[in-house]
Order: structure tokens, then sequence, then C-alpha cells
């Protein structure tokens, strides 16, 4: 009976994993690569929890000799593989290219691995004392830091892109790795395993809530920030008023809707999206709002974004690498006036954007038309 509450603690880490597995098939809001990392990670996390039962269970039924402590340790060992493995998982989310953080990031997972096999037989970062608990040897703390800091670094690195940063996630991100802390010290401190079982499984769920929510607030489209993320980062969320807006409509989706298709028309905002998000990420966040529809929010110095606005809109076409479509666009900017409200803001950014189209139509007659 002595083991029944530690076989209910594992049972609920089991239960919060199933939660968001079930989740994923009732309300399938996530791209595929996404489900698939909460299946492996999932997977990973639930095959540590089973290890970790079948610890407690030898561990009921332990004589406490050399052979049998040596078994517990092997069983311990190979429940904290699951950690490097899925940090492994995580820091392949979202890989395109690799940077030389990259490899010495995989290069730290893959030792953190190495470690946790050679623990098997020899006491790398802990071993068991002669009643079967846990007992850190010298230097292992350093091994559950550099796992931490390697979990935080596939957090912001891999798992939210920089792109994609904003206070909601950094706010995630901090308390996910405070709650990981925590259970990694209550390991060390008091060689208690199970709480660091519940904290990544809480970690798991804190997971899917901040996916699901960054996908609600990004364009599939695009990539860019999305209508949703634009009224939580500009109605309702800045610390400080936006000093800058501006609002940008594209001339050519309607044509290459009705004579492309409109796989074509998509792929036509994603040209504009990826390059103007390109060179203009040093000004300002940029969304789509709608449709052709974007804005740029800036807290730089108007004179400088004018004049990346101007370079913008004389290039003519995208970036090759986003396609050979043509950067044929509108716009208009504004700067805050004392006392505005954001919708009045937003609505001089609009007119003038209107007023570019009409300049452009009269100048170049086709010009500025959908």
């Amino acid at each position: 009976m002595d083991a029944l509450p530690m076989i209910y603690s594992d049972l609920i880490s089991v239960v919060i994993v199933l939660y968001v597995w079930v989740r994923m098939v009732i309300e399938p809001s996530l791209e595929r690569r996404a489900v698939r990392l909460f299946r492996d990670a999932g997977i990973l996390l639930i095959l540590a929890i089973i290890v970790d039962h079948i610890w407690e269970y030898c561990y009921e039924y332990s004589d406490f000799s050399a052979g049998s402590l040596n078994r517990l340790r092997v069983l311990a060992s190979i429940e904290f593989l699951s950690v490097p493995a899925t940090l492994f998982r995580l820091m392949w989310y979202n890989r395109k290219s690799w940077d030389i953080w990259d490899y010495a990031a995989a290069g730290a997972d893959i030792c953190l691995f190495i470690l946790g096999i050679l623990n098997c037989w020899y006491p790398i970062y802990f071993t068991l004392d002669e009643e079967g608990a846990l007992v850190n040897v010298p230097g292992s703390a350093w091994v559950y830091l550099g796992a931490l800091i390697l979990f935080g670094f596939a957090l912001i690195h891999d798992f939210v892109t920089v792109s994609k940063m904003d206070m909601e996630n950094g706010v995630m991100i901090a308390f996910v790795l405070l709650i990981t802390a925590l259970g990694t010290a209550d390991l060390y401190y008091y060689g208690d395993i199970l709480s660091l079982w519940e904290s990544y499984a809480i970690v798991y769920l804190l997971y899917y809530f901040a996916l699901v929510r960054l996908f609600a607030k990004t364009d599939q489209v695009t990539g860019l920030p999305n209508r949703n993320a634009f009224a939580v980062d500009y109605f309702h969320k800045r610390i400080r008023p936006v000093p800058v807006l501006v609002s940008f409509d594209l001339n050519h989706l309607k044509n290459f809707n009705d004579s492309q298709g409109h796989d074509t028309g998509d792929h036509y905002l994603r040209s504009f999206a990826q390059t103007a998000q390109k060179r203009l990420r040093p000004y300002g966040r940029l969304y789509r709002i709608g449709g052709d529809e974007f804005c740029l929010t800036s807290f730089s110095d108007p004179d400088q974004l004018r004049e990346a606005l101007g370079e913008l809109q004389r290039a003519g076409k995208g970036d090759p690498e986003f396609g050979d479509f043509p950067l044929d666009f509108a716009y208009g900017m504004a700067e805050r006036m004392p006392g505005e409200s954001n919708e009045d803001f937003l609505r001089r950014a609009d007119a003038e954007m209107y007023a570019d189209k009409r300049r452009e139509k009269s100048v170049c007659p086709g010009r500025g038309e959908e």
C-alpha cells in the first residue's frame, strides 16, 4: 500500500499527456509537424514514467544488495535518457538550416545522452546509497544546469521562433523554465524523481496551450502574425503606445486569384510578406490583418522608416528566394498625435494608404487596381 501514492502521482502525469492527445484529435488546430512533436514527446514522457513505475516496484522488493542497487541505478539512468531525447526532438521542430549554435546545442545534447548511458555502469552524475536513495556525485549540478540551459535554448531558438516572440510567449517561457527548475532542484536536493516528471507533464500541457495560442495568432499563408495578434499587441497589450503605423494594400491579388488560381495568389501574398518582413524587420513588426492588407507597427525614426518603405516600393519585385512576383503595393504611414486613440490612428494610416493608391492610379492608369 505504501507504493500507491507513487502510482497515483505517475498516473496524474500520464493523464495530462492523454488529455493533450485527446485535445489534438477533437480540436485539430495544429499543423502536422506540431502534432508529431507532441506525440513523440508524450511517448517519451510516458516511457520514462513506466520505467519509473518499474523502479518503484523494484525498490519495494529490493534487498538492497550491491546487485539490486546496480539494477536500480540502471533503471534510473534509463529514465533520464528521455530528457536529452526530448530536447533533441524539440531542437528539430523548427529546423530549416543549421548555424553554429545549433551544432553546439546538438553536441551538448548528445553528450548529455552519453552521460546518461555511462551512468548505467559508472556514477557519472548520480548514484544510489545503501538504502536506494539518489545521491549526486561532485559536479552533477553542472549536468542538471546544462540540461536546463539546453531546454531554454530549444524553447527560444527552435520551438518559439524569434520572429514570433512576444510578451505572451516570453511569459510562457519564463514560467516553463521556472517549473522545470523547481522540479530539477527537488531532484538535486532531495532525490525526488517523481517531482521532475510531474513538472515535465505540466510543462507539456503548457507547451500545448502555448502552441495552440501561437497558431491562433499566426497567419498560416504568410507566416506573419495575424489580425488576432495585431488586436492583442496593438489594442490591448502595449505598455507604451505605438508612435508610427504603416498600412499596406497589395495591387494584384485579385488578378492572380482570377487568372492563375488561389494557390498562386497565396504564393504572391507570401512573397510580399516574407520580402517585406525581411527588409523591414529592423523597423517594426509586420502583420497580415486580412486579404491583401498588412500593417506595420514601429518605434523607429519616421524618416528612416519612410526611406526604407520607399526602397521597398521601388524594388519592383520580391526577393527571388520567395518567388518571382511583383512588389506592387500602396502604403500609408501615420505618426500618432497627442491623445489620439488607436482606432483613429489606424483610420488615418488607412486614409493615407488609399490616398497613395489613388495617386498611383492617376499617374499609371491600371496600377493600384485589383
